[in-house]
């Protein structure tokens, strides 16, 4: 079972998906962001999709055989077809895209006190899945809490069943 949250910066992809895994002993978290930190990105593929794709293919099986039942995912899909690239093992991927209202989204965002430069482009990015959701499901975070937005997520993908 692979459930992916995606959604712009400070959407809250990975606090949602820690209070997952840490609530619900057997499934863990990977973070994209994290297994795509290989620079310089090729100039077809900025996001690094390609060296993402590739980690998470080759690491479910090591959480899989560690005993996970479930992985939750983390990390930013802009369109469908960035998504397309991603395989693993023909274990089917749930979407899931948590978003926010934009002026609560702001000011998540500017929470963080840095790159607070690309607040904009971050809010772009936020209408531009809005009117291009491609997830199985959207979970809107703007007034819950991290752990009830884990348990609507849960309760709305069935991941946790």
């Amino acid at each position: 079972m692979l459930l992916w949250l995606f959604g712009p910066p400070a959407a809250g992809k990975t606090s949602v998906a820690r209070e997952i895994a840490r609530s619900h002993p057997g499934f863990a978290h990977l973070d994209t962001d994290q297994i795509g930190l290989c620079y310089p990105a090729p100039d077809d593929d900025q996001a690094n999709h390609g060296v993402k794709s590739a980690g998470l293919a080759a690491l479910w099986p090591n959480f899989r055989d560690a005993g996970a039942r479930g992985l939750v995912i983390s990390g930013n899909l802009l369109t469908a077809d960035d998504f397309a690239r991603y395989r693993v093992d023909g274990t089917p991927i749930t979407l899931c895209r948590l978003r926010a209202e934009p002026e609560v989204h702001r000011a998540r965002f500017l929470r963080r006190g840095r790159f607070t430069d690309l607040v904009d482009r971050c809010l772009e990015e936020a209408a531009a899945l809005d009117r291009t959701d491609f997830a199985d499901h959207t979970v809107d975070t703007t007034h819950l809490s991290t752990a009830d937005s884990a348990a609507l997520v849960l309760e709305r993908t069935g991941f946790a069943r």
